[in-house]
C-alpha cells in the first residue's frame, strides 16, 4: 500500500490515472531528472514509472478503502487462493519504441543516456538510423551524432541495419550535400564551397569508394556546368581530391577534362590581363595598354577613344597578345569584335604626311623657277613678270599631283593588310616612326616626286629633297607655336607653321637653292642639276 503511494506520488499523479498519462509524465520528468546527474532519483522514478504503469494497466488505483471491504462482504464462504502476479516483462522492441514515442533532436544524448540505463541501446540505435534514413532533414542533430559519435555507414559503425537502408542514407546524404555545393558555387561562395567539401571530406561516410567517386564526379559536374569559379577554387580541388600529378585519375572522360584544364588556363590568363591594367593605372605601359583594349569590349567608340594616344610600343603589346590568343586560346576568338582577335589592326588606321598640298606647290614653283635659270641677264624683267604665271603653273601641278595621289590611295586599298605587314615590319625595325605611316601608300608618291625633282633639278635636287625629309624627323622645336593668336605675334613662327617647314629646314632649303642656282650659272648641263 505504501508503494503504491509512492509510486502515485514520485509521479506526481493522482491515484486514478491512465497508461497514456503516465507516458506523458514520465517523459516530461526525464528531461529534469537524469542519471548522469542524480541515479538514485532517477532509479526511484523508473520504479515508480513501472509500478504506476503496472497499475494503470491492471486497473488497480492503489487504494485500498471501501472497495477492498465490499469484495471482503461478497466473498464465499469457502476461501479461494489468491491469484499469483507475475511481473509484465516486455521486449526490447518495445521499450525502445516507447522510449522514441517522445524523442528530441535537440537532446539526442539524454535519450542515448536513457537507453544505456535500460540496456536496449542495439534496438534504439537501430530505430534512429531507420529514421535518418527515411527524413535524414528531420533530424540534423540525430544525423550528425550518428555519423560523428557512432561512425555510421563506416566498418566501425555497431549497428548493422538493413543495406537498403544504408544504401537510402548514403543516396541522401549524398544528395544533400551536392546541393549545398551548388548552392554556393551559384552564389560565388568559394570559401563556403572549400570548407563545406573539406569538412564532409574527413567523415567516415565518404571512405566508402562508390560515395567518394560520386562526390568527385558531382564536384566535377558542377565545375563544367558553372563559369564564374577561380582558377585558385579549382586548384584547391586538384590538390584535395589528388588530381593535380600526371597520374592522376579523374573520374570523366579525357574531353571534358582537358576542357576543365584549358578553361582555367583562360581564366589565369584573364586574371593576369585584369593585374596588368591595374598595375597600368598606377605605371602606364604598353603591355597594360593592350590589355585594357583587349578586355574594353566590342563598342567601337570606347575602342578609338583606348588606341588614339597609342605609339608603336603599344601596337606591339598588342601583337603579342593576339599571338598568344591565337597559338594558346584559340576558342577564345568570339569575345573579340568579329571574332578575330586581330581586331586591333582595323583600329591603326593610316598617317598621310602633313602639308602635302603647300610643300608640293613651294616645291613645284622653286622648280619652275630654277628650271628658268638659264636666262639671259637682259630677261630677268621678264622672269619677275613671269613669276605669278610660274605660282599658278605649281599650284596646277601640285593639284594634279593631289589627283594622281587620290588615285593612288583608292587603289593601295585592295592590298592594305600587305602595306600594314610591311609597315608593322618597319616600325619593330624603327626604319619608320609608326605603323600608322603605311610605307606603300606614301613612299610611292615620294619617290615619284624625287624621281621627277631629279629629273627636272638633277642630283642636287634630290639631295635638298631627301636631306629636307630627314630633317623633318627630328624632334619639332619650340619654333612651331600650337596657339593660333600666338602665330601672329611671331611672324616667323607663323610662316614656319603655315609651310609645315622647322626653321632648320627653311635654311637648309634656301642655302640649297642658292647653290643650285649658281651650278646653273656657272655649270651648264652638269649632272648635279640636270637629270640624265
Amino acid at each position: 500500500m505504501d508503494a503504491t503511494v509512492d509510486c502515485w506520488k514520485i509521479l506526481d499523479l493522482p491515484a486514478r490515472s491512465d497508461e497514456r498519462s503516465v507516458k506523458r509524465q514520465y517523459a516530461k520528468l526525464l528531461k529534469v531528472t537524469r542519471p548522469d546527474e542524480n541515479p538514485v532519483a532517477f532509479q526511484q522514478l523508473r520504479e515508480a514509472y513501472e509500478r504506476a504503469l503496472q497499475l494503470a494497466r491492471e486497473g488497480d488505483d492503489g487504494v485500498g478503502g471501501d472497495a477492498s471491504l465490499v469484495q471482503a462482504s461478497a466473498a464465499p464462504l469457502v476461501q479461494r487462493p489468491a491469484p499469483v502476479t507475475r511481473p509484465v516483462v516486455r521486449s526490447a522492441q518495445e521499450q525502445a519504441a516507447e522510449l522514441l514515442e517522445t524523442f528530441d533532436d535537440t537532446a539526442v544524448d539524454q535519450c542515448w543516456n536513457e537507453a544505456i540505463a535500460r540496456g536496449i541501446e542495439s534496438t534504439v540505435e537501430t530505430l534512429l538510423f531507420m529514421r535518418c534514413a527515411h527524413t535524414p532533414d528531420a533530424y540534423p542533430n540525430l544525423l550528425r551524432w550518428g555519423l560523428e559519435t557512432r561512425q555510421w555507414l563506416t566498418p566501425w559503425q555497431q549497428v548493422r541495419p538493413r543495406e537498403a537502408d544504408q544504401q537510402r542514407l548514403g543516396h541522401l546524404l549524398s544528395l544533400g550535400l551536392y546541393r549545398r555545393l551548388e548552392q554556393c558555387m551559384a552564389d560565388g561562395e568559394e570559401t563556403r564551397f572549400i570548407e563545406c567539401l573539406e569538412h564532409h571530406s574527413k567523415q567516415g561516410w565518404l571512405g566508402d569508394l562508390a560515395r567518394r567517386q560520386t562526390l568527385h564526379v558531382q564536384v566535377l559536374d558542377l565545375f563544367l556546368e558553372h563559369k564564374n569559379w577561380s582558377p585558385a577554387l579549382f586548384q584547391r580541388i586538384r590538390q584535395l581530391f589528388a588530381w593535380d600529378t600526371e597520374s592522376a585519375v579523374v573520374p570523366i572522360v579525357d574531353e571534358q577534362w582537358h576542357t576543365l584544364l584549358r578553361r582555367c588556363e583562360e581564366k589565369k590568363w584573364v586574371d593576369e590581363l585584369r593585374a596588368r591594367v591595374r598595375e597600368g593605372e598606377q605605371h602606364p605601359n604598353p603591355r597594360a595598354n593592350a590589355a585594357a583594349l583587349f578586355l574594353t569590349g566590342s563598342s567601337a567608340e570606347r575602342l578609338q577613344a583606348r588606341v588614339a594616344t597609342f605609339t608603336e610600343a603599344d601596337w606591339q603589346a598588342c601583337e603579342e597578345l593576339s599571338e598568344a590568343f591565337t597559338t594558346r586560346f584559340p576558342d577564345w576568338a568570339r569575345m573579340f569584335p568579329d571574332h578575330n582577335p586581330w581586331f586591333w589592326k582595323a583600329l591603326v588606321g593610316h598617317e598621310s604626311p602633313q602639308h602635302v598640298m603647300k610643300r608640293a606647290c613651294a616645291g613645284m614653283t622653286v622648280t619652275l623657277a630654277l628650271g628658268m635659270n638659264g636666262l639671259h641677264p637682259a630677261e630677268l624683267p621678264v622672269m619677275v613678270i613671269m613669276s605669278p604665271i610660274l605660282v599658278l603653273l605649281g599650284v596646277l601641278a601640285a593639284y594634279m599631283g593631289k589627283w594622281l595621289l587620290d588615285l593612288w590611295v583608292a587603289f593601295t586599298k585592295s592590298f592594305y593588310d600587305i602595306d600594314q605587314s610591311v609597315s608593322a615590319w618597319c616600325a619593330r625595325h624603327q626604319l619608320t616612326r609608326d605603323r600608322r605611316f603605311l610605307v606603300i601608300r606614301n613612299s610611292v608618291p615620294m619617290l615619284t616626286v624625287g624621281f621627277i625633282l631629279w629629273k627636272w633639278l638633277g642630283l642636287l635636287g634630290v639631295v635638298t629633297y631627301v636631306i629636307t625629309l630627314l630633317i623633318g624627323k627630328l624632334p619639332a622645336g619650340r619654333a612651331v607655336p600650337i596657339n593660333r593668336q600666338y602665330r601672329w605675334r611671331r611672324p616667323l613662327q607663323a610662316i614656319y607653321r603655315i609651310a609645315g617647314l622647322s626653321p632648320l629646314q627653311w635654311l637648309f632649303g634656301i642655302a640649297m637653292v642658292v647653290v643650285i642656282a649658281y651650278v646653273q650659272q656657272n655649270m651648264p648641263g652638269t649632272l648635279l642639276t640636270q637629270g640624265s
